[in-house]
């Protein structure tokens, strides 16, 4: 493993898997629930630290003819998957959290508890400053709201209500997201371990202090909260990434970009755009990729088409897959080549 993320995720994953046993036996020593909660969590880490080091790998594994586009949604597919891992954890300790403040059951060996915790701490601490550098947060969206989707027919009247002849992309907009949802996953897992060694620190202080049953469970359920909602964005914006889905400032651009295809010589209409960010080249990088129908005119050669549209997508950040139709052909399945592209739409029509 030459890459240096990967390496980073072996390294730690050896790390976190060995104190893991520590927790877990003196967990059970003292009777903790924040502790075994935690070495429980760790154990899920080590899980999701291996599928993030395979994801890391295979991510960089070149395009093939059976995977075309690469292999760069598998860190998105892991992010999303170590994000419900940790939905799923915060809620199994929010439950169990709850019945033990109902049971009262009493916390003990809290010297050799706070060593244990103390150093488990300083372990999540080492993993925090390793993968800081690949938490970003979710951000915010500058742009216009054009919810529009790119999935029907277009003849020179583009679909979505402005003519072919019109419209310039005015500019990029910026989005700020994860770049690597992946790493982002790992980074919230031992986030999450973090937050649970404090808590059974500052629980084991206010026991030995003020001698209560309850602030072990209480500060376990006060971290698996605080984890369910930074794990909450993850879900989602791998949810999006996973979905294809493009942000507002990207779909707008597309419109005006995709306006430009019917002016370009020799195109009688385009049909069924599918565009997506190239998750090779990393969320910020404003790179598409896509697949689209694209119909010639009578008599035109349809691979000088093909080629004079790629090299107009290129000029605007999209490397797209074109399958050309001949004008007035009605074998594709879109049924774009059904209709004259002069002719009216009907409403809702593909």
């Amino acid at each position: 493993m030459t890459e240096k993320d990967s390496r980073r995720i072996f390294y730690f994953m050896g790390v976190n898997f060995s104190f893991m046993v520590v927790q877990a036996v003196y967990g059970y020593l003292t009777d903790s629930l924040g502790l075994l909660s935690d070495s429980i969590h760790m154990f899920f880490d080590c899980v999701a630290l291996a599928v993030g080091l395979f994801a890391s790998v295979m991510s960089k594994w070149p395009p093939s003819q059976r995977f075309p586009y690469g292999f760069g949604k598998v860190e998105t597919l892991s992010g999303f998957a170590n994000g419900v891992f940790l939905i799923l954890i915060s809620l199994e300790i929010m439950f169990e959290a709850f019945e033990r403040l109902m049971d009262g059951r009493e916390t003990k060996r809290l010297g050799e508890l706070f060593v244990v915790s103390t150093m488990g701490l300083v372990v999540n601490l080492l993993g925090i400053f390793a993968f800081g550098s690949h938490s970003h947060g979710h951000g915010h969206d500058h742009g216009h709201d054009h919810g529009h989707g790119h999935s029907h027919g277009h003849g020179h009247d583009d679909g979505h209500g402005a003519s072919g002849k019109h419209g310039h992309a005015h500019g990029h907009g910026h989005s700020h997201g994860h770049d690597n949802e992946n790493m982002h996953g790992i980074y919230l897992h031992i986030l999450a371990d973090t937050l649970g060694s404090a808590s059974v620190i500052v629980s084991t202080i206010l026991t030995y202090f003020m001698p209560w049953s309850g602030w072990d469970p209480l500060a376990s359920f006060l971290i698996a909260y605080l984890i369910l909602i930074t794990a909450t964005p993850l879900v989602k914006s791998s949810a999006q990434r996973l979905l294809l889905t493009n942000t507002a400032d990207t779909e707008y651009n597309l419109r005006n970009t995709l306006a430009e295809i019917t002016n370009q010589r020799g195109v009688a209409a385009y049909s069924v755009p599918k565009i997506w960010a190239d998750d090779r080249a990393g969320s910020d990088s404003g790179k598409l990729l896509g697949v689209m129908h694209v119909a010639a005119v009578r008599g035109a050669d349809m691979e000088e088409v093909r080629e004079r549209v790629k090299n107009y997508l290129s000029k605007q950040g999209i490397d797209l897959t074109i399958q050309m139709e001949r004008e007035l052909d009605g074998n594709c399945w879109c049924g774009m080549g059904r209709m004259s592209p002069l002719s009216p739409k009907a409403p809702g029509s593909f």
